[in-house]
């Protein structure tokens, strides 16, 4: 059986989202857990700023009961989440678990509908997983064709009419809250694939007074070098505060970076310059509190909701056009995937559709009639393929209705398949 289970912005906030969150090491480890201590024999973990899904595989025959109630319990023990948070998971199987892969990587599930950001987290945990060996063919098909999806849903439909990023929306914000957006100080706090795409659209904006500050130094020197910003060392950022008009943080870092302590200095009262703050992070690196400093505006993801919404009425239309792609797509999939459950049944049908056939014929060749013979040997012939194609074909759509261990129990018993 092919599975998800997930949790994702459509289900809990950011909060709830965050205690779920997987770094690329974490998914890796959780993953390995997950083989050791399940049935389940492939497993894919994709974990972003809006969503934590597992992808799944049970070898063998098809699991009537679903394990994603195990696995969310295991993801709790591994994040160390406490309470019950399996209200916020959703879980779909087989051809509902593919088309939401499919939907997922089309930007159709994101909060920015057509996104293409996730395009390359998709790729990047499907690549991980690749390389820790805890993906077979199956998922590896999967996900492969999730690409071939997601890539003709983007250009054959209106998905990306309009902002395709968080990092755009972030900067259209900007652009509405401030005015004259080129000459406003901007410090961006994270130089990772938010905070670059973000610096790309603010340079197009025509802003030139961008400071960045990163963990890391050198990766932030390479990209101010290449947009002509300046740098901040990352632990010295705070004293960049005072005199920046707008603050956007995108890193990965597991707590909040910038409390409301770091925004009032001592001797100096709430309502100093007017500051706008964006955090583009899950965890949040910007304590809530600051949004209670006067003068400040302080936005967080799902604060984005209203801006991304107004992108909507644009793709809107690229929905329904999408959902024809991912319905034919799957289904190809779904073919291929059926026939590996069913190839020993349905190798197992020809077989004794055969014999039946071969024992005829046997009785007839007594006759001793050579013409009469060839015509009955045509004859069942045709009938033979006849009813294998018709066997065959009710039986996979029967079989994509009822999936279960139980039905392809009937099957085997049927046509007495040991296999």
């Amino acid at each position: 059986m092919i599975g998800v289970v997930g949790i994702s912005h459509r289900t809990a906030t950011q909060d709830v989202r965050q205690l779920f969150s997987l770094g690329s090491e974490e998914a890796a480890s959780f993953a390995r857990l997950i083989l050791r201590k399940t049935k389940v024999s492939e497993i894919i973990p994709v974990s972003t700023c809006h969503r934590t899904e597992l992808y799944y595989y049970h070898e063998g025959e098809p699991c009537d009961r679903k394990p994603g109630k195990e696995l969310v319990r295991l993801l709790a023990e591994f994040r160390q989440a406490s309470g019950d948070y399996t209200y916020s998971f959703y879980e779909y199987s087989n051809l509902e678990a593919v088309k939401h892969l499919f939907r997922v990587i089309s930007g159709m599930d994101s909060v920015v509908i057509g996104e293409d950001q996730i395009v390359k987290q998709v790729k990047d945990s499907y690549a991980l997983c690749r390389e820790n060996s805890t993906a077979g063919a199956v998922l590896m098909r999967l996900f492969q064709k999730s690409f071939e999806a997601g890539s003709r849903a983007r250009c054959d439909t209106n998905l990306q009419r309009g902002p395709a990023s968080l990092s755009k929306v972030a900067v259209d914000l900007c652009r509405n809250t401030c005015p004259d957006l080129s000459k406003k100080n901007i410090l961006l706090i994270g130089s990772g694939e938010t905070g670059r795409l973000a610096l790309h659209y603010l340079v197009k904006q025509g802003v030139s007074k961008i400071v960045i500050s990163n963990r890391t130094r050198a990766h932030a020197q390479a990209l101010a070098r290449e947009y002509g910003a300046g740098v901040v060392p990352f632990e010295q950022f705070r004293e960049a505060l005072p005199e920046s008009d707008i603050v956007i943080t995108a890193t990965a870092s597991p707590g909040c970076i910038i409390n409301k302590a770091d925004i009032i200095k001592p001797g100096v009262k709430d309502g100093g310059r007017a500051q706008l703050f964006i955090d583009l992070s899950v965890p949040r690196n910007i304590n809530p509190s600051v949004a209670a400093v006067e003068g400040v505006r302080l936005f967080g993801i799902d604060d984005i909701q209203p801006v991304v919404d107004s992108t909507f009425a644009q793709r809107k239309a690229g929905i329904q056009q999408a959902e024809i792609i991912i319905d034919e797509v799957a289904g190809a999939f779904m073919e291929w995937y059926d026939s590996l459950v069913l190839r020993p049944v349905i190798r197992a049908i020809k077989q004794n559709l055969q014999k039946i056939k071969e024992d005829e014929q046997d009785i007839y060749k007594q006759l001793g009639d050579e013409k009469k013979l060839d015509v009955i040997e045509e004859y069942t012939d045709r009938m033979a393929q006849k009813y294998t194609r018709v066997i065959i074909k009710n039986l996979r759509e029967a079989f994509r209705h009822n999936p279960s261990a139980r039905s392809l129990d009937m099957v085997n018993e049927l046509f007495k398949c040991d296999e």
